[in-house]
Parts: C-alpha cells; structure tokens; sequence
C-alpha cells in the first residue's frame, strides 16, 4: 500500500513539474527579461499582416515558448549566478569579458582586435588622416576659430591589467597610438591626447571602474581629462576661462557597480560629482542647423565674464561627463555628435564658434567623417 502511494505521489510531482513552467507561462508581450536586457519574443500570429498564412508559424511559437516558459527568468539567473561565482564565467554570448580579478570589461570583435593590435592602418592612411585633419583645422582657423582634437581613450588602453589574460598583445603600439603620433608628427593640428595623464593618475584615483561601466571613465576620470583640456585652452587665451576645482562640486562615494547579465552585480564605490551650482542653461531653441537630432545641445551661461562661443563635435565621453562642466566656463557652448563630421564646414558657418574641439572615442573610429569632411572643404575652395 506504501509504494501504491509512493508511486501516486510521484506521479502528481511529475506531473507538477510539467505543467507548472506552463501554468506560470507569461502571455503578455512586450515584457522586459531583467535579467537578460532585452525583450522577450511575442505571441506568434497565425496570420501575417496581410492576411496569409504564417508559414514560420510553427517557428516562431517554439521560439515564444522558449522565451516566456514559466520560471524560465529563475532558472536564467541562478544559471548565471552559478557560472559566475563557481567557474569565474559569463554564461551568455554578450560583449562583456572578466579580467584576471572578475572586473568587467566590454570587448566586441572590433575591441579584441584593436587591443591585440591587429587592426594597424597603414603609414599612408594615417598620413592621409592626419592631411585631412589638417585641412579642416586650417579651414576652421580661417573662419577665425581655433582648432582642437581631442582623443578619448578606452579602459583597455589605460588599465590593460584588467582585461582578460588569455588575450595576447602584439605589438606596443595601436592603431589610435599610431593615429596620434602621426597627426602630431605630420601636422601642427593642436592635439590633446589624455592617455598619459590617466596612465599617470590610476595610482592616485579610480579613473576607469572595475565593476561599473566598462565603456566610459569614470567621473574622476573624466574631471582630469576637464582639467587638462580647460588648460589648454586657458594656456592659448590668456587664461580668460573660469575652471571648475573640486570645491565647485559636492563629491561623495555611491555605489556605481554595474548589472550585467543574470542580475550579476559587484559593488564598485566610485566618486560622484555633483555641480553644487550651476550656472549654464540648457536653451536648446537656439539650435538652428541639426536641431533636428534631440542628442545635440546648446548652453547659454549669462554669469562668465567672457563671449566666448565654443563647439564641440564629439560623443558620449562629452556629452555623458563634462559638458556641464565645460558650459560653466563659456558663454555659449554648442554639443553637436561627430557623426556629423564631415559637415563641419557647414557647421562652424552656421554656429560661427570662436573654440571648435573635435572629440573622438578610440573605439569610434571616424577618419572616414574626417576624410569626408576634408574633401568637402576642398571641394568648395
């Protein structure tokens, strides 16, 4: 009689664990996987849009299936969980690698190879390069502005220790190195090239995070690279420009760790910086050319004792860290992304800046913008 019911309440449990990922399915579309970052798939239709039959119906449903099975989110988490902490692995396909202490690192296919080294452009395309940068900072001087490139470099270039052992480096040198040595050695293109600075200042400071945001600086980071480029400019105008010290701003340690896949997260205490009071305002009407594009920015700050109208061309190592910062220095300050390059031409005639600063990311190679945008300068003289 034991075993009869041994036998029937194995039964029901088997028959439990069938149905309940079933019963517990998600039905509704549109839900986000917060473990994952991304949408789950949709109920598949049976019918497409135009009234046929949905011959990848069959497909697609296991795919919904797959995707929405109850307690499917758990077992996505506690399988990521384990490789994590047991075996020091990611358990899914994304661009994020471990280095030799399990700090995070975002490394696409084009990322591995520019830190292996093995996407060197030839001596004659950085030469060309650098001729095309040289074009447009002659053409930007002409106008009466002055010109700046300033390149932005990737944690992988400022703490190679973190990333992960098993890829080899050849070679000293990257392509952005070589980039830079080229355009400094075969132009007079005012260069500002922060790499050695955060080299020099990890000792002291947190300059890239460990377990936050593999893409960017940190604040620190990006306050030094502030600092550096508002000397620059400061050592080229009489130092007429206001530069915010670390008493401008209220600093305090928040846990900025990121969460990667699985709901994985280090905590990683890092400095915040918060401007205690800023004077520039946000006046985006005044946008004229490009206004279309909700990234760019223009800045009005009424409280300089300058006239000074400053363009940048860059990205998010700018527009996400220190163009605040930079608007309280200016009376105007002008943010438009450098996609937009290869109309800098147009760009400066419309803006008419007296500062134009050309930012570029090392993993966002834009020499095509530049090359095209030279050309286009050459086209109209």
């Amino acid at each position: 009689m034991s075993n009869r019911k041994n036998q029937i309440a194995f039964c029901i449990l088997f028959m439990l664990i069938i149905t309940m990922p079933m019963i517990f399915m998600n039905i509704k579309d549109g839900t986000v996987s917060e473990a994952e970052k991304r949408v789950l798939e949709k109920k598949p239709l049976f019918f497409d849009g135009e009234g046929k039959i949905n011959r990848e119906y069959t497909s697609d449903l296991e795919k919904w299936i797959n995707d929405n099975v109850g307690f499917r989110n758990l077992m996505v988490i506690l399988n990521a969980r384990i490789q994590y902490h047991c075996f020091h692995v990611l358990s899914n396909n994304s661009d994020m690698y471990l280095g030799p202490k399990g700090e995070f690192n975002y490394a696409t296919k084009a990322i591995l190879e520019d830190y292996q080294h093995f996407n060197l452009y030839p001596d004659k395309y950085n030469e060309w390069n650098a001729k095309s940068l040289q074009t447009i900072s002659d053409h930007v001087e002409g106008s009466g502005a002055q010109f700046y490139y300033f390149q932005c470099w990737d944690k992988h270039s400022v703490y190679p220790e973190y990333f992960p052992r098993t890829v080899i480096q050849y070679g000293k040198y990257s392509k952005t190195d070589h980039l830079i040595e080229t355009i400094k050695n075969k132009s007079s293109v005012n260069v500002i090239s922060v790499k050695d600075t955060l080299i020099d200042s990890k000792n002291d400071h947190q300059v890239y995070s460990k377990w936050g945001d593999p893409t960017h600086w940190t604040q620190r980071g990006a306050y030094i690279a502030y600092k550096e480029l508002m000397n620059v400019l400061n050592s080229n105008n009489d130092n007429r420009f206001r530069v915010l010290e670390e008493d401008a701003y209220d600093i305090i340690l928040t846990d900025q760790g990121s969460n990667i896949f699985g709901g994985i997260h280090k905590i990683d205490m890092l400095e915040n910086f918060v401007l205690i009071d800023q004077q520039a305002d946000l006046s985006n009407d005044k946008l004229t050319l490009y206004s279309d594009d909700q990234r760019h920015k223009y800045y009005v700050n009424e409280n300089v004792d300058n006239d000074t109208r400053i363009l940048i061309i860059g990205d998010s190592y700018f527009d996400g860290y220190i163009i605040d910062d930079i608007a309280e220095s200016f009376n105007e300050t002008i943010m438009l992304w450098n996609e937009y390059t290869r109309y800098i031409s147009d760009i400066v005639e419309v803006y008419q800046p007296d500062i134009v600063i050309l930012e570029a990311a090392e993993r966002v190679d834009i020499s095509n913008e530049i090359i095209a945008g030279a050309e286009i300068i050459d086209n109209k003289n």
